[in-house]
């Protein structure tokens, strides 16, 4: 087996043709770009015509060497690469397709070729430009679908046991308070009180929000890691995939994406049709009121992630990007009353 390649110039034409195992005879990266990830976008060119793409989307470790460690220590790449060499062609959602993924023990070197959607004809962004109730409602259905395969599964016991809960990463902490720091001022006061709330109890608001029956989430789900083919909705970057119950990715979804007086307006009627379209898919959906209750406590979750993205600065999210989610976002949580039902909770 040849050597994982660290980045994209110890890319070869061997390597490719093992990867891909198919005859390469060049290829050219015509685009990289580090966030979280390395990303780059390769032209190839075979040796005969051939099925496969002419241009494949790669991920593998990010450049920056603090950021690497991150990556690492929280084990992204790999949890992402195992998505893909085990999990990606069962999933009942669609997601990019995999022509090869790799990942040392430790995660610190992984390679993932990936389709390239923008040559399959996906959009991006589509909030932007499909936002309605219908296009809600087509992501939470992809949702159900995806939650209802793997509810309370005993195969998280057995072959699906490196799917573990979120992981509870000791960087949020300081970066949450830097971000508090950094912002407060700025910002409504729910942004003060959830976070000195989550720095005084963050162990406890973590078993809050692992309460109820897990299933296999995507925990990401903001409008950056979602596309749209001719089929529906799509999932991207699995580098969160995780065991815990299903509204850590309602919430993350719902209080992120909906615009403040759609959250009044459709809110209460989404979770209505996401639980029925539970029922309708066979599994045991909680109670009208628990999914509400649950809806409070997780769109919290949704607020550190985007408060630790925010005191990165650009480095894994536009800052402008951010500070329109957390608009949103504070507008829902203020809605839900988040801040005085986890109190109440933990």
């Amino acid at each position: 087996m040849l050597l994982t390649p660290k980045n994209v110039h110890d890319l070869s034409c061997e390597w490719l043709a093992y990867a891909l195992d198919a005859p390469v005879s060049g290829f050219t990266v015509v685009d990289t770009h580090t966030g979280t990830t390395g990303r780059a976008v390769l032209e190839l060119e075979y040796e005969k015509p051939l099925s496969l793409p002419s241009r494949l989307f790669m991920k593998l470790p990010p450049a920056d060497d603090e950021q690497r460690a991150f990556v690492t220590s929280s084990g992204m790449g790999q949890r992402e690469t195992r998505f893909y060499m085990t999990l990606a062609t069962e999933v009942p959602v669609r997601v990019p397709r995999c022509y090869f993924a790799v990942s040392d023990d430790v995660g610190e070197d992984y390679i993932m070729l990936l389709e390239h959607l923008e040559d399959s004809g996906c959009t991006f962004r589509n909030t932007r430009t499909r936002y309605s109730e219908n296009y809600v409602r087509q992501v939470l259905a992809a949702f159900a679908r995806l939650h209802v395969a793997y509810w309370a599964s005993p195969r998280f016991d057995s072959d699906l046991a490196w799917v573990q809960p979120p992981v509870q990463h000791e960087i949020a902490l300081p970066l949450v308070e830097k971000a508090l720091q950094a912002y407060a001022a700025s910002m409504p006061s729910v942004f003060r009180d959830m976070g000195e709330l989550y720095l005084n109890q963050t162990d406890d608001i973590h078993q809050l929000w692992n309460r109820g029956e897990p299933t296999l989430i995507h925990g990401d789900v903001h409008d950056g890691n979602l596309f749209f083919d001719a089929g529906g909705p799509g999932f991207l970057d699995w580098a969160l995939v995780a065991k815990a119950p299903a509204m850590r990715d309602i919430s993350y979804f719902l209080a992120g994406v909906l615009a403040p007086a759609d959250q009044q307006a459709w809110g209460p009627d989404m979770l209505n049709y996401y639980r029925e379209q539970l029922l309708a898919l066979g599994a045991p959906a909680p109670s009208a009121r628990a999914l509400r209750q649950q809806y409070q406590w997780h769109a919290a979750y949704v607020w550190v992630g985007s408060a630790v993205t925010l005191a990165m600065g650009d480095a894994w999210q536009p800052v402008n990007y951010m500070l329109a989610s957390l608009e949103r976002l504070h507008s829902a949580m203020e809605l839900l009353g988040s801040v005085d039902a986890i109190r109440d909770a933990v």
